[in-house]
């Protein structure tokens, strides 16, 4: 006879448990893994754990204990997806706000900062790392020369690519905790275990260096921090079994905790399950709850990897037997959908929805046609008064929203780019608009001042410049940059004087010649080729090389102005189409930010909506080379992107294959 499932001693609102939640939230099990399907759930699955818990606290001392309890996510979404979580099932709002819910950056950043006293300059973009990278380089070649390491396989001096090859490399290698490894077992850095660890030797040595130069010490902070380094700097710091447990290193770490959580829990890597792990290690009474969806892993090229789902691993370096439980069926979608997802995933998917979702199949010979059928449902949902920010395009590469941007400003439909800016915000349209506003009076009446201030910032940044100081030579760039923004704000006819002398004639000379002539045509020329004589002189292949490290961003670029010239040929003329959006800038302006958001469309790349979900989702341009794309991932990579874009559905879901280059998922969904 089965065990009746114990009592629950939390009730939730709006929703009505499955046996399977129920079981999860009144559970005993001191480790449990749970292994969901997507729509199935997990996110509310995990809030009744914690409500549980909550509720737990309360009857046995009389009041809650929300600092006792830790979740952690990779992700800021999956964070205010799980806030969310809470409060929908009956969790106080106050309450949900005193829950420790970080990703695991904001945590190693938090306790690093008690360790190092300060917080260390952040880095966002991959053309900032370029000069330590360099310099990095020229101290590893120096060594091998005095050395002669007949092994490395260092770059040219020109050659651009290794930027980015080592930007992308060193992200995974931290995240599998490579050289700290080697280091806690006195492993050199060498031929031998770059054989062992199968990574590229020249990668490791100059990451070896790069790391020294970015992070001295261990009790000071690093000359700077990229996304994910709190993570990786903090597990190194802690990792090693043999120094102290991470309390008696850091007052901020958490002693006595109730319940532990981690969402996202297929996203892991091996720098995040090291301090899962010490956590788990300092808090030997604490109940530990994981859930993920092995087919939703998203960050492999930062390590991550579904073994640390697997309860034998877990088991091994944690000692720590797991209870794994199981949440297969969809709550979000129909059965229609979950076969699709099912034949994507090669894995069997039940539907528990009491709602029916449609799947329509669309074919086209253009990618023209995806733009246009997408603005056309997207009328036909907007006639219905279905609610605009239901309705999201789910992209593979952000420059493709370019087309599709294009249609929707013809047709005056609402929308907002997530959480990549609209191609018309991007730096190379700014500062086309920039250069055009600065040489001819039709093009001079940009109303709105956020556009003015982008443009000029994005003009500044393009042509890499160090402005004149306004008041002492102490200000920073950003300040200087501020001064100058509110005098053209104040009197826009100061841009001509400002593109001129701070910026033209302070850029290194190649880029000088670019802006130079792309002025001398904008102010000359007549006539509807304009455009294109103008970008033939600004060169933006060359230009974007010159200023991008990823190849990606490069291309996209281009994509954008060539989107931009397409755009400008749908109105009169350019001076018409740019009219059209200064007043746009402005009308979205007036209306404000959050009716903004609740009255538009919704572009947005795919790692961005995890854990969301949309009443009516379209994937457009799934065609081999674009979706699965040809970057240099793997297919399962890109399986598991359209397996997370398909099931952000609810409602009616549009997947869009090209007849003329078919994707292998059209294959494998469909037949």
């Amino acid at each position: 006879m089965a065990a009746m499932t114990p009592q629950p001693l939390f009730r939730p609102h709006n929703i009505t448990p499955s046996r399977q939640q129920t079981e999860l939230q009144t559970s005993s099990s001191p480790s449990i893994i749970v292994d969901a399907n997507a729509g199935a759930a997990k996110t509310t699955s995990l809030a009744l754990k914690v409500a549980e818990v909550l509720e737990m606290q309360r009857q046995k001392t009389g009041h809650y204990a929300p600092k006792k309890i830790l979740t952690l996510t990779y992700t800021e979404v999956a964070g205010l997806a799980f806030r969310r979580a809470l409060e929908k099932i009956g969790v106080a709002p106050d309450l949900v706000k005193q829950l420790w819910i970080n990703t695991f950056d904001e945590f190693a950043l938090y306790m690093l900062t008690d360790l190092e006293g300060s917080r260390a300059k952040v880095v966002k973009t991959p053309e900032t790392l370029k000069k330590p990278i360099a310099q990095c380089l020229d101290d590893v070649r120096e060594r091998a020369l005095h050395r002669r390491d007949p092994h490395l396989r260092l770059p040219g001096y020109e050659d651009g690519g290794f930027y980015e090859h080592f930007i992308h490399e060193s992200l995974r290698i931290k995240g599998k905790m490579v050289l700290p490894l080697a280091r806690w077992l006195d492993e050199r850095v060498d031929t031998l275990l770059a054989e062992n660890t199968g990574e590229d030797y020249t990668v490791l040595k100059v990451l070896e260096r790069f790391e020294r130069l970015r992070r001295p010490s261990e009790e000071e902070p690093p000359l700077f921090r990229a996304p994910g380094d709190a993570t990786y700097d903090l597990a190194s710091t802690v990792g090693d079994m043999s120094v102290d447990m991470p309390q008696a290193m850091f007052s901020r770490w958490p002693g006595g905790l109730h319940l532990l959580c981690v969402d996202e829990f297929h996203d892991m890597n091996a720098a995040m399950f090291t301090i899962l792990r010490r956590l788990l290690e300092s808090n030997p009474q604490t109940v530990f709850c994981g859930v993920g969806d092995p087919d939703q892993v998203l960050h492999q090229k930062a390590g991550a990897e579904p073994q640390f789902m697997d309860p034998a691993y877990f088991a091994q370096e944690t000692g720590r037997p797991a209870t794994v439980m199981h949440l297969p069926g969809s709550y979000r979608f129909s059965a229609s959908l979950a076969e699709l997802a099912g034949n994507l995933a090669s894995k069997h998917y039940a539907s528990l929805a009491q709602r029916e979702t449609q799947v329509h199949p669309f074919f086209y010979a253009a990618p023209l046609e995806c733009a246009q059928k997408i603005v056309e449902d997207a009328a036909v949902w907007q006639r219905q008064g279905r609610p605009m920010n239901q309705f999201v395009v789910l992209l593979r590469h952000p420059h493709q929203s370019v087309l599709i941007e294009n249609f929707l400003l013809e047709q005056a439909i609402p929308y907002r780019t997530y959480p990549f800016p609209t191609y018309l915000h991007r730096p190379e349209v700014l500062m086309v608009r920039a250069l055009l506003a600065a040489s001819r009076p039709e093009f001079g009446l940009v109303a709105s001042p956020s556009a003015r201030q982008r443009m000029v910032k994005a003009v500044v940044d393009l042509a890499g410049v160090q402005l004149d100081f306004a008041e002492n030579e102490t200000e920073s760039q950003d300040e200087r940059l501020r001064f100058a923004v509110q005098e053209i704000l104040d009197d826009q006819s100061l841009l001509v004087t400002f593109l001129k002398r701070q910026v033209i004639a302070k850029a290194d000379p190649a880029i000088r010649r670019r802006l130079e002539a792309a002025m001398a045509v904008a102010a000359t020329h007549t006539g509807d080729t304009l455009l294109d004589e103008m970008f033939l002189a600004l060169d933006m292949p060359g230009l974007a090389a010159h200023r991008w490290v990823e190849r990606q961003r490069c291309t996209d670029a281009v994509a954008h102005l060539e989107g931009l010239k397409q755009a400008a040929k749908i109105f009169d003329s350019a001076a018409a189409f740019f009219r059209h959006i200064n007043a746009l800038e402005l009308s979205y302006e007036k209306l404000g930010e959050a009716k903004a958001q609740k009255t538009s469309l919704i572009l947005s790349d795919i790692p961005s909506v995890k854990g969301l979900e949309f009443e009516r989702v379209t994937i457009p341009f799934i065609e081999r080379g674009e979706f699965p794309a040809d970057d240099g991932g793997t297919l399962d990579d890109e399986r598991n992107l359209m397996y997370v874009a398909m099931t952000r559905c609810s409602f009616e879901l549009t997947l869009m294959f090209s007849q003329k280059r078919p994707s292998a998922f059209e294959d494998a969904m469909l037949h």
